[in-house]
C-alpha cells in the first residue's frame, strides 16, 4: 500500500554510520580480505516481492572445511530508480547476501543460507537505498561454495502496463574474511516464534547471544532488526491507527559481561542509540547496530551476553521480524567478530 509521505526519515545518517562500521570491519586486519564487485546493474520492479535477481560480478567462489565460518559484508550495495518517480510511488527493496554450493544447488534443507536487508525506497525524500549486510556463513559440509548479493524491487505501482527500471551502481561489492585473521566468528538469529511487537512507549530486549572470546583484543557485536511498522489495517501485525503515520523507533546493542558461571561481572555496556522514523510510505526498515568493545572493558570477565533493545518511542506498534524469508534467509540475526588491532 502507497502513502503519502509526512515526515523524514534519519535513516540514510544511520547507514551512512553503519556502512563505515562495516567498512572498519573488513579492514581492522592487514589481511585483506576476498571480494567481488559488480559492474552497474539495472533491472526491472516487480509487482511483488517474487525472485532475487543476483548482482553479476559479486559472486565469492571458496573451499570451505565442515564447520568453517566465513564473514561476509556489502560494500558500497545500492539501488536508484533510472525512472524519474514522483511521491507515493514508493519502492519496496529487499537486499540480501546468499550462499549456495559452488555447482548452484541449494544448501542442504534447514541450513541457513543468507540473511537479508529491507526498506521502502521513498520518492522524492529519497534518491537512493544503500544496504548494510553482515553475516557469518557456516559451511555445512566439507566442500566448495558460492555466495553473491542479491536484490528484489516491487511495488504496487507495476499494474496497467507501468514498467519502473532500477540500477545497482557499479561497485557493489560482496567482501569475506575467514579464521583465524578474525579469531572468533559467531552467528545467531531470531527464530520464528520469537518475533514480538512493540507497544508505544515500550522497550523490548531481545536477540539474546553469549560470546565467549578466546583472543584478540577487540571484539565487535553486530545485532541486525528487520521491522516494520503497524500501520492501521495492517496484514501484518495489529493495534495501528490512522492517529499515526508510522513510528519512531530507537535500537542499540547492550553488553552484559559475565563470569563462567553465568553470574553478572560488572554492569552492562550499551551501544550508540540510532533512531528511526518509519513512515507508512517506508514500511519497513532493517536497523542495523555495532558495538565494539575492547578485552580491557570487559575487566576480566569471560563471557558477554549481548542483547537488542528496541524502543518505541511515539506512532503506531512496531513488529520485529522473526524466522527465515524465502530460501532460509535471515530477518533479525547478529554476529560477533573477536580480532587483534
Amino acid at each position: 500500500m502507497q502513502h503519502p509521505v509526512r515526515f523524514r526519515t534519519l535513516r540514510a545518517a544511520a547507514v551512512a554510520a553503519g556502512a563505515f562500521l562495516l567498512t572498519l570491519a573488513g579492514a581492522v586486519t592487514t589481511a585483506a580480505p576476498a571480494h567481488a564487485a559488480s559492474g552497474d546493474f539495472t533491472y526491472e520492479v516487480t509487482r511483488n516481492a517474487d525472485t532475487y535477481l543476483d548482482v553479476p560480478g559479486t559472486a565469492i567462489t571458496f573451499d570451505a572445511a565442515a564447520g568453517e565460518r566465513s564473514y561476509l559484508w556489502s560494500r558500497f550495495f545500492s539501488t536508484e530508480p533510472v525512472d524519474t518517480l514522483s511521491a507515493g510511488d514508493n519502492i519496496g527493496n529487499t537486499f540480501a547476501v546468499r550462499c549456495r554450493n559452488a555447482d548452484g544447488t541449494a544448501l542442504p534443507a534447514g541450513t541457513e543460507a543468507g540473511v537479508y536487508w529491507a526498506a521502502n525506497l521513498v520518492p522524492t525524500i529519497e534518491s537512493s537505498l544503500t544496504s548494510a549486510l553482515r553475516w557469518v556463513f557456516v559451511a555445512p559440509a566439507a566442500g566448495s561454495y558460492t555466495c553473491r548479493l542479491s536484490i528484489v524491487s516491487y511495488s504496487s505501482i507495476i499494474v496497467n502496463g507501468r514498467t519502473v527500471t532500477m540500477r545497482v551502481p557499479a561497485g557493489a561489492e560482496l567482501a569475506r574474511q575467514t579464521e583465524p585473521v578474525y579469531t572468533d566468528l559467531s552467528r545467531w538469529t531470531l527464530l520464528a516464534g520469537s518475533g514480538t511487537t512493540v507497544a508505544r512507549a515500550t522497550t523490548a530486549t531481545t536477540l539474546g547471544y553469549t560470546v565467549t572470546p578466546t583472543a584478540g583484543n577487540r571484539l565487535s557485536l553486530y545485532q541486525d532488526a528487520a521491522l516494520s511498522t503497524c500501520a492501521a489495517g495492517s496484514s501484518i501485525c495489529s493495534g495501528g491507527t490512522t492517529a499515526y503515520d508510522g513510528t519512531v523507533v530507537e535500537t542499540w546493542v547492550e553488553a552484559q559481561p559475565r563470569n563462567a558461571d553465568g553470574s553478572l561481572c560488572g554492569g552492562p555496556i550499551a551501544g550508540p542509540v540510532s533512531r528511526w522514523n518509519i513512515t507508512n510510505a517506508k514500511h519497513h526498515q532493517t536497523a542495523a547496530n555495532t558495538l565494539t568493545l575492547t578485552t580491557a572493558q570487559l575487566g576480566g570477565c569471560t563471557q558477554v551476553r549481548t542483547t537488542l533493545k528496541v524502543r518505541n518511542v511515539s506512532g503506531n506498534p512496531v513488529k520485529i521480524h522473526d524466522g527465515y524469508a524465502s530460501g532460509t534467509i535471515a530477518a533479525t540475526h547478529g554476529s560477533a567478530i573477536t580480532y587483534t588491532v
